[in-house]
Order: C-alpha cells, then sequence, then structure tokens
C-alpha cells in the first residue's frame, strides 16, 4: 500500500488525498472531491520490485504536470506496469514518450 498525502508548496488543491494502491487490483484515490479508481494495466509480470517506486514517480510526475486526479491514476498504474513487466527495479521505467504505448490497440505496430 502506498499513502500519499497533501503536503508540501502545492496545498491540498493539488496534492491532497491518500492513495491505496492493491497491486494487480489497481490503486484508488481518495480526496475532498470524491474517490477514483484505476485498474491495473495488464501486462505480463516478471519482478514486482520498484513496482510501488514506480506508482509514485508516475503519480507525483502527474501532480507536478498538473493532470487531475484520474490522470494522475492512470500515469502511476501505467509507470509501474512497465516496471514490473522489466526485471529490475528501474530498468524498465518509462520516459514521457513511452507512457501511451500501454494505450496502443494489440498487434499494433510501434516503429
Amino acid at each position: 500500500m502506498v499513502l500519499v498525502r497533501s503536503c508540501g508548496p502545492w496545498g491540498a488543491g493539488v496534492v491532497g488525498g491518500e492513495v491505496i494502491t492493491r497491486g494487480g487490483d489497481g490503486a484508488t484515490l481518495t480526496t475532498t472531491h470524491g474517490t477514483h479508481h484505476a485498474p491495473a494495466r495488464p501486462v505480463p509480470v516478471v519482478d514486482v520490485i520498484g513496482a510501488g517506486d514506480a506508482f509514485v514517480a508516475g503519480y507525483l510526475s502527474g501532480t507536478l504536470d498538473g493532470l487531475t486526479a484520474e490522470q494522475r491514476l492512470h500515469r502511476a498504474t501505467t509507470t509501474a506496469a512497465f516496471a514490473v513487466a522489466t526485471r529490475g527495479d528501474w530498468e524498465g521505467l518509462p520516459t514521457r514518450t513511452d507512457l501511451p504505448l500501454l494505450d496502443t490497440p494489440a498487434g499494433t505496430t510501434l516503429r
């Protein structure tokens, strides 16, 4: 479980809320504006080391980019999916240009 509470100079309107991660069952964000759930991304799991750190990195980068609650959760679950699909704790982390790759239809030619 990862818990992200409102803190720092951003204030409750930007970072506020609590995030609960549930591994393969996704994650839930609860704020004063409501509750949002994001399912886990369906990827083959190779190694779970670093998945929580990757989730938090995705969530915080989404916060710094000014994304909505749903978009932050989507980015966080996407970043964690990249992490678990590769052996190692950081080797599979995506770049910003990699993030949309998990949203492409199955069988899509990427290059």
